[in-house]
């Protein structure tokens, strides 16, 4: 899979936009933004506004370049259980 690995740790999106570094993490677990926003919107809104505020958008953009696949991420994501399970409900109804 090929990665953008163009995140920039200092533009964060605005609350109504997709934040750089969350479009790649979506893009890396499957699951397409427009999709979330049209079926999930409101939860989508919530992942939206924290990406952007978190104190923690250097590692993920290192993540994010470095092994995309690794599940770190989770450990330190204040979005990851709510996308893990986007992952979840989106794979099921495939």
């Amino acid at each position: 899979m090929q990665i953008d690995h163009d995140h920039s740790i200092g533009k964060p999106a605005t609350h109504d936009e997709v934040d750089d570094l969350l479009r790649g993490r979506t893009k890396i677990l499957g699951l397409d933004v427009d999709v979330l926003e049209l079926e999930y919107g409101d939860v989508f809104d919530i992942i939206k506004r924290k990406c952007p505020s978190c104190s923690d958008r250097e590692p993920c953009a290192l993540d994010l370049k470095r092994d995309p696949s690794t599940i770190v991420w989770e450990a330190y994501c204040p979005n990851s259980d709510v996308l893990n399970a986007l992952v979840a409900i989106t794979d099921v109804i495939r």
